[in-house]
């Protein structure tokens, strides 16, 4: 798990590709857990609160003799954590997050099937009240993507980031799967993780089964004069009703169990990140706990 927290959340991924302007604003709540190691002791407890919100906005959109669309768009997003720790026998965990970011992405055609992604941006990553130029980091990525059906797009590409104090490059991958009618699937592979199926009860409401989510958040720290990296990365599964308000928006409620609320502390040092792939050390995690949210979607 911690691997993949490093893979996945602090080499920030490319949005899922979209047509339109589209955004979110979600809230969630995960109630107190144990905090512990793999032997299983106690290393504390606490809960999170997390306030989210991103929007995506195509600023110029064209189509080549093809049809095939070529694209330029601006996207911001940021999230706000507390994190209500209590007797923690380790000082590894902020008792707040603030991620927010800004990038820029390119959508052009390669070929008849295949198309690449292009995105570069950077942002703030730190405790709100411990912000410094050690908090900004930036990302790039370029990913080529083969559409295997109108329904079905799969790539392969590579990432650069700072996260780590110097520039580290690493594979990303790519997945998006959509089944939609009145019975909707949903493999999502781009920013995290979703898997997920829908049904249609009427028109303006859906209940959604999210089989898995992944997502995550990071902070540098500063632990006595040393730059670290605070990475978390959350598993959860959980049922979400959705209502349609709008034509391209609806609000939605959420109600289940998220099963993995990982920490990991690391220098930001290349040697640091080669410990924190290949050499193994305990593991700590929060443990299984209630998982509640509530937000609104529009142009989705």
């Amino acid at each position: 798990m911690r691997r993949f927290s490093y893979l996945t959340f602090l080499l920030l991924s490319v949005a899922a590709v979209s047509s339109f302007a589209q955004g979110v604003i979600k809230t969630e709540y995960m109630p107190s857990s144990s905090f512990k190691d793999e032997a299983g002791n106690k290393l504390g407890s606490g809960d999170l609160f997390k306030v989210s919100g991103a929007y995506t906005l195509p600023f110029s959109l064209k189509q080549n003799a093809a049809g095939q669309p070529i694209m330029w768009s601006a996207s911001v997003s940021g999230a706000y954590a507390v994190l209500n720790n209590k007797d923690m026998l380790t000082d590894m965990h902020p008792d707040e997050v603030l991620n927010a970011n800004l990038s820029l992405m390119h959508v052009r055609p390669i070929s008849k099937k295949w198309y690449m992604i292009a995105s570069v941006g950077g942002g703030i990553y730190s405790a709100p009240d411990a912000i410094t130029w050690e908090s900004v980091l930036v990302n790039g990525a370029v990913i080529f993507v083969y559409k295997c059906r109108k329904n079905l797009d799969l790539g392969i590409g590579a990432g650069v980031t700072n996260s780590f104090g110097v520039p580290i490059a690493m594979p990303m991958f790519f997945l998006n799967w959509q089944l939609s009618g009145n019975y909707e699937v949903n493999v999502n592979l781009s920013s995290g993780m979703e898997i997920s199926g829908a049904v249609r009860l009427g028109n303006r409401f859906k209940l959604r089964l999210v089989a898995m989510e992944m997502d995550g958040m990071s902070s540098v720290m500063d632990v006595d004069g040393k730059s670290m990296m605070y990475a978390s990365a959350m598993i959860r599964s959980y049922l979400r009703p959705e209502y349609k308000i709008g034509e391209k928006s609806c609000l939605f409620l959420g109600v289940g169990g998220n099963w993995l609320r990982s920490a990991d502390l690391t220098k930001r040092t290349l040697k640091g990140f080669a410990n924190s792939m290949f050499k193994d050390k305990e593991e700590t995690n929060f443990y299984p706990t209630v998982y509640l949210s509530a937000g609104l979607k529009w142009g989705f």
